[in-house]
């Protein structure tokens, strides 16, 4: 059974989407194109749209209605409207074709009836005759409802339902194993038929794959869904049908835009202890990755340079935090009065800061 993806007007507000939401399945997944010659009898198919009311609150509902497209083109989903059975779950309502509109309208007994969270139903058009062209069919589902006192508004979302060529397949796209080691590797695995492009998208990544039924991908760092994508059908109406898979990274990179911690914070983090062999000696390591480092020097004076920031520690100015970009170079001199630095070192990396080198 496939899920079909809601999608809305780019251009509605707010204040006119819809106060249900809607979850399109099909059977069978995916819808099957007719066979062109239209002497075979079409493909039956079914649709069923699961409808809940998300808030607290109820809406008040005049009516839904859901509007399939008919006809003989690749937009269009029915051959014949009429053969359609449609069906509601909810108790009192009813349901009937406006061939006019070519709509079917569900409409409680009364004016109108509130739908609250607990009141889930399903809306179901089944003995659909499949269209004879391969193509995307919009499935349009209009609301007319309300919260409190307010007036009637006609609030729409819009289905994109594809009917696929009768040998067309796509199923069993896994990924072994499904749990690796940060930096492990991953196979991926799918079966298909041949009468389709297929593309592989993960991250910023989209791979041709339409002559290949597995793929080996190393490396990877952080837990990663991939979605393997079939096209077919005619360029000016093609159908897309999308499997997702996903592997789980144990202690994973992370890259986050804003990040807002309520609780503890664990690093990487050693110990490193500078003293001076003699006046004038300068001690160099290399920060390995990003970090910062606190040091105190207790006794004597210091000079701690990281990068291009440098900072003088002694008994009047003891302590001081530093950033440790990866890469950064930290130097460690003493200008003359012998001193002993302590630095605790916190990576983000999982390599602790590397001992030092005298240079000097």
């Amino acid at each position: 059974m496939t899920v079909v993806t809601q999608t809305q007007d780019a251009d509605t507000s707010a204040a006119s989407d819809p106060l249900l939401s809607y979850t399109v399945s099909t059977t069978p997944s995916p819808l099957k194109a007719s066979p062109e010659n239209p002497q075979v009898p079409e493909e039956i198919g079914e649709v069923i749209i699961t409808v809940a009311r998300q808030s607290g609150t109820p809406a008040d509902v005049e009516w839904i209605r859901v509007k399939v497209p008919a006809g003989t083109m690749a937009p269009d989903l029915a051959t014949d409207l009429n053969k359609i059975t449609p069906r509601i779950t909810l108790t009192g309502w009813t349901a009937h074709l406006d061939e006019a509109a070519k709509e079917f309208v569900f409409s409680p007994r009364g004016s109108h009836e509130p739908i609250g969270p607990d009141t889930g139903f399903t809306i179901q058009l089944s003995d659909i005759p499949i269209s004879r062209k391969v193509g995307t069919a919009s499935v349009t589902v209009t609301e007319s409802s309300r919260t409190g006192s307010s007036a009637f508004q006609d609030r729409i979302t819009v289905f994109n339902l594809g009917k696929f060529p009768a040998d067309f397949y796509l199923r069993n796209f896994l990924c072994e194993p499904s749990i690796i080691n940060n930096g492990g590797d991953v196979k991926l695995a799918w079966e298909r038929s041949a009468n389709a492009t297929y593309d592989l998208l993960y991250g910023d990544i989209n791979r041709d794959v339409t002559n290949r039924t597995s793929l080996d991908i190393e490396g990877i760092k952080s837990d990663t869904t991939f979605y393997l994508r079939a096209t077919t059908g005619d360029a000016t109406n093609p159908v897309i049908r999308i499997l997702t898979t996903q592997v789980t990274v144990l202690k994973p990179d992370l890259e986050v835009g804003n990040l807002t911690v309520h609780g503890a914070v664990q690093m990487m983090q050693n110990t490193v202890l500078a003293t001076p062999p003699q006046h004038w000696s300068t001690y160099e390591t290399t920060a390995p990755s990003d970090g910062f480092l606190l040091a105190n020097c207790p006794i004597g004076t210091v000079d701690v340079q990281v990068g291009r920031f440098s900072t003088r520690l002694n008994s009047e100015h003891q302590t001081a935090t530093l950033a440790a970009p990866k890469g950064a170079t930290i130097r460690v001199s003493w200008p003359g009065d012998p001193g002993t630095v302590y630095f605790q070192s916190y990576c983000f990396g999982d390599t602790p800061m590397p001992a030092w080198l005298r240079i000097e």
